[in-house]
């Protein structure tokens, strides 16, 4: 042999090495992607981003909470006190109040110095100056 037919032979183990790579690589990103595409929101818009979710009823036909974000809510962090105000995060108005987390139907508020529990769908109206906090986990304000 000579040192043409070694470099065909050392490039053709590289070429099935890289291969056996790359059909192993392909087979764990497609189950994943199935995976991911599974979980997903059918009727979901992406702007600069941020995912909204068209459909946005509160509760669905089961009478489970259907957790959404769509566009013009709020955020609230747990414990990151907001502050009600016109050219602020929270503007002046009636909200309605959605748990962040499927599993919890009730979570606590601070709207000014008082903590109280809410439920989830339930209205809230926040006039100009009020500070408020989430206080137990995240809440959505729609």
């Amino acid at each position: 042999m000579d040192l043409y037919q070694i470099f065909c032979l050392i490039l053709l183990g590289v070429v099935v090495l890289m291969g056996i790579v790359f059909f192993f690589v392909n087979r764990k990103y497609t189950k994943l992607l199935k995976a991911m595409s599974e979980r997903e929101v059918d009727d979901v818009n992406i702007k600069k981003g941020v995912r909204y979710t068209v459909d946005q009823t509160v509760v669905d036909e089961n009478g489970e909470m259907n957790v959404s974000f769509s566009q013009g809510d709020v955020v609230l962090q747990q414990n990151q006190t907001e502050v009600v105000g016109v050219k602020n995060k929270v503007k002046p108005g009636k909200y309605t109040m959605l748990s962040a987390k499927d599993e919890d139907e009730t979570f606590n508020l601070r709207v000014g110095a008082y903590v109280k529990e809410y439920k989830h769908n339930q209205k809230i109206v926040l006039a100009e100056g009020q500070e408020i906090t989430a206080v137990n986990c995240t809440v959505i304000l729609r």
